[in-house]
């Protein structure tokens, strides 16, 4: 059985694009990654699963039952996490906790939020005023834990979390699946995908490119290098770097080559020459989603601004220093004082 089924899912605001004619199986018990870049449609498509939006046409099926209308049932077996989570300042971090609990028919001491509170060095007694942006961001993945949901969705999970809470939280993910969970979650950085994920889709300007493997990623073994030379100026003809990479570019500042293959080889070869600086990175799943989405001449008429780029090396430079997330898209749901917990969606998370 599919825990999540998308069928010519379409949400348009006003004339404005949200997502197009989605189609999209993921299947019980897997996890997947959902890659896009930024305006992509990315949080349109998860906040329609979560029914805080309604589709202008097509259909959302949740454990094989086609969501159109309320059912609240469903939703306590979904673990909700957006990209940016918002609570009542005055709460502690216990008393989030205590209400997201009741709100799922649960007592909050029967649950396992004091232990994955622990395992993030999360103090659920101070104050949500007082928590960082990394410590709300913790705040918001035990709320979405705690009840052991059937599927877990998450929005870009790993911004404002450092680099040791990320390997403890990915650690968290896989005990949830070793349980049986399903976890969908939007990324962009490929080292979470190949860590996590049996699938990916890319969606773009709110159309599904494409579903792959992730061992059938194209691309994912490229590196990408930034080189710095001793000698000034454009060194690609007299260093043959064409040799190593054809499409080779600088910048004024620096050369940048794409690595593939025998990387031992190509860095002998670079190495061969006087460096003044080297750095090599992994290239996102944008960039080669893009890349193939590009030479494909895929979507023409959809992403004139992608036109000219030849290389992948040069869509890197072009986007250097952009480290995107999905901000201001999906806010969480304020939770109010525990007197007030009929007037709230809270447990839908």
């Amino acid at each position: 059985m599919n825990a999540i089924k998308l069928s010519n899912l379409t949400k348009r605001y006003g004339s404005q694009r949200g997502i197009h004619e989605v189609n999209l199986e993921v299947q019980q018990g897997e996890i997947f990654g959902f890659i896009g870049p930024n305006g992509a449609g990315k949080s349109t498509t998860l906040r329609t699963i979560m029914q805080l939006i309604r589709p202008t046409s097509g259909t959302v099926e949740l454990f094989g039952e086609v969501m159109n209308k309320e059912r609240p049932d469903v939703r306590r077996r979904i673990g909700y996490l957006p990209s940016e989570v918002h609570y009542n300042e005055e709460l502690t971090g216990k008393e989030v906790l205590d209400f997201a609990a009741r709100m799922n028919g649960l007592l909050l001491q029967h649950t396992t939020a004091m232990v994955l509170a622990d395992q993030l060095k999360l103090d659920v007694s101070k104050r949500v005023k007082s928590y960082s942006l990394g410590n709300r961001k913790k705040l918001g993945i035990v709320q979405c834990l705690l009840h052991k949901p059937d599927l877990i969705v998450l929005d870009e999970p790993t911004s404002g979390l450092d680099p040791l809470m990320q390997h403890t939280f990915f650690q968290i993910l896989m005990e949830q699946h070793e349980r049986g969970a399903t976890i969908f979650f939007s990324t962009h950085i490929l080292s979470e995908v190949e860590k996590l994920c049996s699938r990916v889709a890319f969606i773009r300007e709110g159309r599904l490119l494409r579903v792959s493997d992730v061992d059938g990623i194209p691309g994912k073994d490229r590196r990408i290098a930034h080189i710095q030379f001793k000698q000034q100026g454009n060194c690609i003809e007299a260093y043959r770097l064409r040799n190593i990479d054809p499409n080779a570019v600088y910048d004024g500042m620096e050369h940048r080559l794409v690595l593939q293959g025998d990387l031992h080889l190509a860095l002998q070869r670079i190495a061969a020459h006087e460096l003044r600086d080297i750095r090599i990175e992994q290239p996102s799943l944008e960039d080669l989603f893009m890349a193939e989405y590009d030479a494909s001449g895929i979507g023409e008429n959809h992403s004139q601004d992608q036109a000219g780029q030849s290389s992948l090396a040069g869509q890197l430079g072009e986007r250097t220093g952009e480290q995107s997330s999905q901000t201001g898209h999906l806010h969480e749901r304020v939770v109010e004082k525990p007197a007030e917990a009929g007037h709230s969606r809270e447990g839908a998370v």
